[in-house]
């Protein structure tokens, strides 16, 4: 963090300021992209919306050959931004997007409606 240097006493003289946060998209789609393009693209979306301090991505990639899903799974599998990703409801365009849930080490649940407009799938019951 820096601080602001003027020099007077007026509103903000002294104080620490934030860096700016770039507005992210919390979707992407990836429909007639190749899978090098789509896993690039995808890379970089999710960087940006962990940047954008986001919760949820959601990626739609199609039924099709299945191609881009298995891509697109490999990428946030391996990727250390990623804390979980599942197939959306049905609702939400089923077996054709992917929902992953972005990581900041944080502990416990979060409201995700605060944040996203999609609702995290729920999960079983142990």
């Amino acid at each position: 963090m820096s601080v602001s240097s003027s020099p007077g006493k007026g509103f903000g003289a002294g104080r620490p300021t934030r860096p700016p946060v770039r507005p992210a998209e919390i979707e992407i789609d990836l429909h007639g992209m190749l899978v090098g393009a789509a896993t690039s693209a995808t890379e970089r979306h999710v960087a940006n919306a962990h940047a954008a301090r986001l919760h949820i991505v959601k990626i739609i990639h199609g039924h099709g050959t299945g191609a881009l899903k298995k891509a697109v799974h490999r990428l946030l599998k391996s990727s250390p931004l990623v804390k979980k990703f599942y197939l959306a409801s049905h609702g939400d365009g089923g077996h054709g997007v992917t929902i992953a849930e972005l990581d900041y080490g944080q502990r416990g649940s979060y409201n995700a409606r605060s944040n996203n407009s999609i609702t995290p799938k729920a999960e079983r019951r142990k």
